[in-house]
């Protein structure tokens, strides 16, 4: 029970912090090897489901091996999301831009200043 407070703790803290600087400018062609769409996992029960309406969701899992991504910042319909190690063509200092009606990526962002 502790842990899942924590895990909500954390998501929570990481969403308030998802509304930091939003570049404008994506470059789909720096990212590779993602899955066709992302889906959203639910910290308290572990579920996987499909992201649906216009809000991001944190975090987000690559349903094929179950990579989390953090939602660092959002506008419009579309989250900016960090890896814990840099996957998907990224470099350290880029985020991975997701639609979040659908979980598909959009391409490669500059990271948090």
């Amino acid at each position: 029970m502790k842990a899942v407070s924590i895990a909500l703790l954390a998501c929570v803290i990481v969403t308030a912090c998802a509304s930091t600087g939003w570049p404008s400018k994506t470059d789909p062609s720096v990212i590779s090897g993602t899955p066709d769409h992302f889906l959203v996992f639910d910290a308290a029960s572990g579920a996987l489901s499909e992201p649906a309406g216009p809000d991001c969701r944190n975090p987000m899992t690559d349903p094929r091996d179950g990579t989390r991504l953090t939602l660092i910042r959002s506008k419009a319909g579309f989250g900016d999301y960090q890896t814990t190690t840099p996957k998907y063509g990224l470099t350290g200092d880029q985020l991975l831009r997701i639609d979040c009606r659908d979980g598909r990526p959009v391409g490669a962002t500059q990271g948090a200043s």
